[in-house]
């Protein structure tokens, strides 16, 4: 007896559902005889169009192009082709820019300036189904690179040098700040997720020695911090906080960057200059802390005050290093790149004047090219000009002005660049002038197309 009540229930419900199902609310059914199964348009005044894949989501009753059209594309009169199932026998349509609902012969060109309406009627007058069209068009210059003042007063202290750079600590990426306080002698460190970059904490730091340190050529390299010091002594630490002496180096004079594992035969290393019997080689030191030494550095070479990035050419990755000052203290505004960090190669024609010689200059890779964003000329004047290389830094040209920074933005130097996962490139700090006090305060900006969702 139980059982049958059991099967007399299930049999009410499927009643009620079938009941609900046969009803005209499009919650319950989507009623295929009244679907539209294809749509393009075409327009003479936007031959584009035609070209247009559009997406009917019969689920929720939109039609819309995934791949949005240009900025300024401006659609109004266009000519529908949609294809409707068998079931179909009128079609009203609402034309939102125009105002008016028509019953729709298919072949009269309607306004899609704003979103139109479709509505389905079956032949048995039981079933309709509404769909909105809408064509997506860029709303911002997709190539314009859009600056903010992201975040400012981050210490509140008077900084004579800032380095930042970003950290992995266990399952979280950071940004480390290093600062030199203009009132003391020792550094500072703050810290801030890098999802955030507005929000920093102080740290304790420990093991740099007051006064020893360029701050400006800390690296990250095999999943540890590394910092030069001013009597050729390298620090490292692996958790940004807590620093000791590396024992058993070369005189280690400058920190060039770092080399990630690259293809077949290319290991991870850091990049180096070291002082051997009077003179400056490059040197290279590998996963076990183990050191190979280079090449002669040649004069022309900057040591201090360069741009560098690490980045992939051709499934070889690449350090290179831009501008920035040699060792008998001239401007430099040569390029140069290395695989190994023990032989380097100048990229850049040593009669180009296409790059201004400066101190302090930023470089970063950004939108597959290379980026060179201010720095600091022979007249102490700091410039916001920002150079591209379209070819991994052989050649070199002023940007054009949908990147450039905006009129707010002081020109300056000595700035750490960092990009992110999202595409934003963050600008912190830097100096209008070699003795100027580090400008406390972050700007970020992304060309509009790289933040597009696919």
């Amino acid at each position: 007896m139980k059982n049958k009540i059991v099967l007399f229930l299930a049999g009410c419900l499927v009643l009620l559902m079938n009941s609900c199902l046969g009803s005209d609310d499009a919650e319950y059914e989507i009623p295929k005889n009244c679907q539209i199964t294809s749509f393009t348009m075409k327009s003479d005044s936007v031959p584009e169009l035609s070209k247009v894949n559009f997406t009917i989501d019969q689920l929720s009753g939109y039609i819309f192009n995934i791949d949005s059209m240009a900025y300024g594309t401006e659609i109004e009169k266009v000519v529908c082709t949609v294809n409707f199932a068998s079931g179909v026998a009128q079609v009203q349509v609402v034309q939102e820019a125009a105002g008016d609902t028509i019953v729709w012969n298919g072949t009269d060109s309607l306004d899609f300036s704003k979103p139109v309406t479709f509505i389905t009627h079956s032949y048995d007058g039981q079933f309709s189904k509404k769909y909105i069209a809408k064509v997506n068009i860029h709303q911002v210059v997709p190539d314009s690179m859009v600056w903010t003042l992201y975040a400012e007063n981050v210490t509140d202290l008077s900084i004579d040098e800032e380095k930042v750079v970003a950290f992995d600590s266990g399952n979280t990426n950071y940004y480390y700040m290093y600062v030199k306080p203009a009132a003391q002698n020792g550094y500072k460190l703050f810290r801030s997720a890098a999802s955030d970059a507005k929000n920093w904490e102080e740290l304790p730091l420990t093991g740099l020695p007051d006064n020893e340190i360029l701050l400006s050529q800390i690296t990250e390299s095999q999943g540890a911090l590394y910092a030069p010091g001013t009597k050729g002594v390298v620090y490292q630490s692996v958790n940004g906080q807590d620093w000791k002496a590396l024992n058993n180096t070369p005189t280690v004079k400058y920190l060039l960057g770092a080399i990630k594992v690259g293809g077949v035969n290319q290991p991870p290393v850091l990049a180096s200059i070291i002082d051997k019997d009077g003179s400056l080689l490059f040197a290279a030191m590998n996963e076990s802390l183990t050191w190979t030494e280079g090449n002669i550095v040649p004069a022309n070479f900057p040591v201090s005050g360069f741009g560098s990035a690490n980045h992939n050419v051709m499934y070889k990755e690449r350090l290179t290093v831009a501008c920035g000052k040699s060792n008998s203290g001239q401007l430099c505004n040569s390029v140069w790149a290395t695989m190994d960090g023990t032989s380097w190669a100048i990229l850049t024609d040593e009669d180009d004047d296409s790059l201004e010689p400066c101190d302090g200059a930023m470089l970063a890779r950004y939108d597959d090219k290379l980026f060179i964003l201010g720095g600091v000329n022979s007249s102490g004047q700091a410039s916001k000009t920002i150079y591209n290389s379209i070819d991994n830094g052989v050649s070199w040209s002023v940007i054009d002005t949908m990147v450039v920074f905006p009129e707010t933005y002081k020109a300056r130097g000595f700035s750490s660049v960092i990009v992110d996962k999202e595409n934003f490139m963050f600008v912190f700090g830097g100096k209008t002038g070699n003795n100027a006090k580090v400008l406390d305060e972050i700007w970020r900006g992304r060309i509009n197309r790289l933040g597009f969702k696919d």
